[in-house]
């Protein structure tokens, strides 16, 4: 492998053998190739989680909304409309 600092042969070794810069980049050379489709892919993935969990919670209270609504409808509805909130 060649150094691109010094330009340097170093073989296979990982490190320059006369600057000692690291050769190897495991974030750069492991790293499948994507295409512009498959990156756009991902973060709409990463992002549609995030809005999922929005939706989750906003559906949540929704319900609870909801329930309390009737809960006091039925208390009211039982106790002829005498009902003491507090």
């Amino acid at each position: 492998m060649i150094c691109p600092r010094c330009k340097t042969e170093n073989g296979n070794r990982t490190v320059c053998s006369k600057c000692g810069y690291f050769l190897y980049r495991a974030a750069n050379q492991n790293v499948a190739k994507r295409t512009g489709v498959e990156r756009a892919l991902d973060d709409a993935k990463t992002a549609g989680k995030g809005v999922w969990k929005i939706v989750r919670i906003v559906w949540i209270i929704i319900v609870l909304i909801v329930m309390s609504f009737w809960i006091i409808a039925l208390l009211m509805y039982l106790t002829g409309g005498n009902v003491i909130l507090g």
